[in-house]
């Protein structure tokens, strides 16, 4: 069988003279762009004020700094309204001079107030940083210890994901007060355990699936650290963009607001005076809002870059461990490839998902698109365009990691490495790519449940902290709706991680901005809380998928292997991992090559399932009859390797 030209050859080339610089422009790019992150990021730091001081009952009160500049705004404001010729130049009694004249406390109105009127979602992480430092830390170790567990009890942990998912549905009806609503969740439960029954073959595939993986990271332990490397500047890059986020709304001027005197005519032609007013008030300086929403797009970016970096280091391990097993990169080389020859490459796949990501963000419609008789065409809109918009993401995502894998393996630009994945992948994939979406079910759902128990545990912390009472009892029917709203709330964000990010941070500058009075105060005891868990869970939720992208970039490497293999006429007959390959739908099943005569050996064929079986091959010479279910031809060789079937290149003796 001859070798496609549209192919690469079945080796990492992962040698510094073998390699070149790929993408280089795009490159710079990244790296100016980080540097910006940074440098606008500590900027900001540099610029954040105190706001607020603990006073000895524990409230807060204005930083001795913005007091002074609050007393002088207020004093200049007296004077502006003495030369308007004011009848009172006494400044509008609300805002700073308020607090000046009066030196009213700052804080939530109730007993045991400890939040600022007009706070945000990152001060509550200001005023108490070890909240989201500590259940972060929390998660990074989980996810850690995840990955480990899965490495060594795969099948039984794919099964518990689904059994918790039993607990979750039987928790919902014992605690739901409504009768009506306890039978459904009953039902529902019962429901899905007859699901995993009737799906048990499936569930037991990913538990082989994943086992696989295992054993290849099992054998490739050193890559660990080269990946915990990555990890680490993950975890550093995170808490940098909290850092930023939460002394953004620190940075404050004291500004005046003026209104001179004039007349207004109401509707009724009635024409009314009203004399000159003048107020001080905290802003936050324009260019502080431009530098969060760049550094939040160099942050989607980020987050991006290091799920492809960790595929590139991925790929380049295990592909080297099952094309040459002797010669392996070490993990410092495979991630001085990554960072250094094929940077450009990967942050070019990371722009690509990125860019992605923020489309998703910006067409997305709001809550209000749909009010009014303009649903019927809104509401069908939005599926079809979510619809199409997944189908899309889905293809960009596959298309850019298999590339990047092509990339890894032949040290070719991106486009390049597009046009032989293209090529490789029509050819044994019928829709041009392969994933195993039992595998990625069972891993994202693992992430799920993580993430949703650090989500709950920041809320009650908060709560505590804070002296609220957010999160709400399931008792009574007021507080069930409450309760079921806000995990609404919290399941949709988890599982959109990266969206969520920027959507949780755009609401609470929304919210504090717009719903606001002028006190600045807009019911933060209710939803800072939740909000701000949210995020704390969006974030451990983006570690958690990173660990589980280890396993599931090795499966998808190993799936180009395998192509590869078949690309190179290697003889596939006795691989486990060919066999569970061919059990998935969408593969193109055709018979191995290989040069062996043999006539002894065995063959792997397809059978009338359509998996594969071992049997015995027939007598060169004579005429068989052709049945489903058989081999049919020349021996194959007992090597290592994936696939089966007649020898090519050479004709069996078929006899129609």
């Amino acid at each position: 069988m001859q070798k496609p030209r549209d192919t690469i050859e079945p080796r990492v080339k992962f040698k510094d003279g073998e390699r070149r610089y790929t993408d280089v422009p795009c490159a710079i790019c990244f790296l100016l762009g980080i540097g910006l992150f940074f440098a606008l990021g500590f900027a900001v730091v540099g610029s954040a004020t105190i706001t607020f001081i603990t006073s000895d009952d524990g409230t807060l009160t204005l930083s001795d700094e913005l007091t002074v500049d609050a007393t002088t705004c207020c004093q200049s404001a007296s004077d502006w309204l003495a030369e308007q010729g004011a009848s009172d130049t006494t400044p509008a009694s609300f805002g700073l001079c308020e607090y000046v004249s009066t030196g009213r406390m700052r804080h939530l109105t109730q007993t045991n107030g400890k939040f600022p009127k007009d706070g945000s979602l990152f001060d509550a992480f200001t005023l108490n940083p070890q909240i989201p430092a500590t259940l972060i830390s929390a998660a990074l170790f989980l996810a850690v210890f995840w990955v480990v567990m899965l490495r060594a009890f795969a099948t039984p942990i794919v099964f518990f994901t689904e059994f918790l998912k039993i607990v979750a549905f039987v928790w919902i009806a014992i605690e739901t007060p409504d009768d009506n609503s306890k039978v459904i969740f009953f039902i529902v439960a019962l429901l899905y355990l007859g699901f995993i029954v009737w799906k048990k073959d499936k569930l037991i595939f990913a538990g082989k699936i994943i086992s696989h993986s295992a054993l290849a990271l099992q054998e490739n332990t050193n890559m660990f650290f080269g990946l915990l490397v990555i990890k680490a500047c993950y975890v550093l890059q995170a808490y940098c963009f909290i850092l930023f986020m939460s002394k953004s709304v620190e940075v404050k001027e004291v500004e005046m607001m003026k209104t001179p005197a004039g007349q207004y005519t109401d509707v009724d032609g009635t024409v009314y005076s009203y004399d000159a007013s003048a107020y001080c008030y905290l802003n936050e300086p324009s260019w502080v809002d431009k530098s969060r929403q760049v550094i939040m797009f160099l942050w989607l970016w980020s987050v991006q870059w290091y799920t492809q970096a960790r595929l590139c280091t991925v790929a380049a391990t295990i592909g080297s461990w099952h094309f040459h097993p002797d010669d392996k990169p070490t993990a410092i080389q495979a991630v001085k490839n990554t960072v250094t020859k094929s940077l450009g490459t990967v942050s070019f796949s990371a722009m690509i998902l990125a860019i992605i990501e923020e489309i998703k963000r910006r067409l997305k419609f709001k809550w209000y698109h749909h009010c009014g008789p303009q649903c019927c065409i809104t509401a069908p809109m939005h599926l079809l365009s979510c619809l199409l918009m997944m189908v899309l993401e889905n293809c960009f995502k596959m298309l850019t990691k298999f590339t990047l894998i092509i990339h890894t393996f032949s040290g070719l630009n991106f486009f390049g490495s597009a046009k032989k994945c293209f090529g490789v992948m029509t050819r044994h994939f019928e829709n041009g790519f392969i994933t195993d979406y039992a595998s990625n079910a069972v891993l994202q759902l693992g992430a799920y449940i993580f993430s949703l128990a650090i989500t709950f545990t920041a809320w009650a912390w908060l709560d505590e902290q804070y002296g609220w009472s957010t999160l709400p009892s399931i008792d009574n029917d007021n507080n069930i709706v409450i309760f079921y709203l806000w995990l609404f709330y919290i399941l949709f964000n988890l599982w959109y991680p990266v969206l969520a990010v920027f959507g949780i941070i755009v609401a609470d500058m929304v919210i504090t901005k717009y719903a606001s009075d002028e006190h600045g105060e807009c019911g933060q005891e209710h939803w800072v809380a939740p909000i701000a868990a949210t995020f704390v869970g969006v974030i451990s939720m983006l570690f958690f998928q990173y660990m589980a992208g280890i396993i599931l970039d090795t499966i998808d490497t190993c799936f180009v292997c395998w192509a590869v293999d078949k690309d190179n006429n290697v003889d596939l007959s006795e691989s486990e991992f060919s066999a569970l390959v061919m059990e998935l739908p969408g593969i193109v099943k055709e018979p191995n090559p290989t040069s062996s005569l043999d006539p002894n050996a065995t063959l792997l064929a397809i059978g009338p399932d359509g998996r594969p079986a071992q049997t015995q091959p027939v007598a060169v010479g004579y005429a068989v009859p052709q049945q489903q279910g058989y081999a049919v031809g020349y021996a194959v060789p007992q090597q290592q390797g994936y696939g089966g079937g007649v020898q090519m290149g050479q004709t069996p003796p078929y006899n129609n």
